[in-house]
């Protein structure tokens, strides 16, 4: 079975690792050479992977895993569907609940899916203004996609409202407008789940940490770790938080399915847990980053039959194993600011642990830095605290101009 993977990232890598040795055939169509996809794959493409009109000589597939949410957004799934290829990956139009905050929320209110905040659609500085004259604490969100980068909240990185003010007038004269949203307090978590356009399973839940130093101190990042617990919960979050965040992205679910298309592949929820209730935060329309790492490498059920079942809409309920796990991403000196790019990076296989190659270039048989993440190490064990000694006993196996936060799953 012809199999082809989009993407070049640490996603796409788990992804490719999941599929290979199920008796399948990998196919890669990637921006740059992972050299960890590259080693699994039969043939590899190196191209705009946001070019639908780049898809064309991989009219043979059997079936395609579409990694990133850019080439969703750009339409790779419904081209390749046009050339006779099923997609384990959301349509242009149903990963609109990634690529626009505004759809979003639109979409819910109309709907009537619950778990929108107070919200208003900017596009002028005057509405600006009249949002802030309701809420003085605000987060503002860009209406396109930004790497996980580009919402900032007050307080956190706009610390007057002269700072919303330009920051969202920045945005409005970018893309035409800008969203703005109360700001959430509470316990933020994320859901993903497999869902065939009607039903969902959700997987295990796991706990991410944005911001690039120790102690959750410094700017956002795409994530510096994660990890999950061996009961495929969390600590301190509630069940009926979880029992929320669930019914929304079924009706979420439900809903698209009735008025745009049907939804196949992976949604991802991010929420808040508030005295008030349970919020949803933002939709993604793909597996998280490193989020795919920990989930996939808990799934007993081979992936490619979780694809089929998704696409001949007879989702199954996927099992996972008991484990905790723990990730740890190792990045760029300067990252998410001013990454150091071109660095080498020296590897030596881990001893306790699995590499999956991120934001990085091969490059006569030498392995360099981008703009972002360089490699993320995973570990599993019975309880976080022994994936977490296993996980950092390999950090030091991969040496450069490197850092890495020291506290991912610290104490739990």
């Amino acid at each position: 079975m012809k199999v082809l993977v989009v993407g070049h990232g640490a996603r796409e890598h788990a992804i490719a690792k999941a599929l290979a040795g199920e008796g399948v055939e990998l196919h890669a169509a990637m921006g740059r050479r992972n050299p960890g996809i590259a080693g699994l794959s039969k043939s590899v493409k190196i191209m705009d992977i946001n070019d639908t009109g780049s898809y064309d000589g991989f009219k043979g597939m059997d079936i395609a895993y579409v990694g990133p949410e850019a080439p969703l957004a750009a339409g790779v799934t419904d081209r390749l569907i046009e050339m006779g290829v099923p997609v384990f990956g959301p349509t242009k139009a149903t990963a609109r609940l990634e690529w626009s905050k505004a759809y979003t929320r639109i979409f819910l209110d109309e709907q009537g899916v619950e778990g929108n905040p107070d919200y208003s659609i900017c596009r002028s500085l005057e509405d600006v203004r009249d949002f802030l004259r309701r809420h003085a604490d605000v987060a503002v969100k860009p209406d396109v996609l930004t790497g996980g980068k580009g919402v900032k909240i007050t307080g956190e990185h706009l610390h007057s409202l002269q700072d919303v003010e330009e920051y969202a007038a920045e945005r409005i004269g970018n893309d035409g407008l800008v969203v703005l949203e109360e700001r959430l307090w509470g316990r933020e978590f994320t859901l993903q789940a497999f869902t065939d356009g009607s039903r969902i399973e959700v997987m295990p839940l796991v706990r991410d940490f944005k911001r690039a130093y120790d102690g959750d101190r410094g700017p956002n990042t795409g994530s510096m770790g994660s990890y999950s617990c061996p009961d495929q919960g969390l600590p301190d979050l509630s069940k009926g938080a979880v029992r929320k965040g669930t019914e929304i992205i079924e009706e979420t679910i439900r809903k698209l399915s009735q008025s745009v298309d049907r939804y196949r592949g992976v949604i991802y929820g991010g929420f808040m847990e508030t005295e008030a209730g349970v919020y949803l935060i933002e939709y993604n329309s793909r597996f998280g980053d490193p989020e795919a790492m920990n989930v996939l490498s808990l799934l007993e059920k081979p992936l490619i039959d979780v694809g089929w079942e998704i696409l001949d809409g007879r989702l199954g309920t996927p099992a996972f194993e008991e484990k905790a796990t723990v990730c740890v991403y190792i990045v760029p000196m300067g990252y998410p600011i001013d990454p150091r790019k071109g660095a080498l990076v020296r590897i030596s296989p881990p001893e306790s642990s699995d590499l999956y190659y991120a934001s990085v270039h091969e490059e006569g048989g030498k392995i360099l830095t981008t703009g972002s993440r360089s490699i993320a190490l995973l570990a599993k064990d019975t309880s976080v605290a022994k994936a977490r000694q296993r996980v950092y006993s390999d950090v030091s196996r991969v040496e450069g101009n490197l850092f890495y936060r020291r506290d991912i799953g610290a104490g739990v």
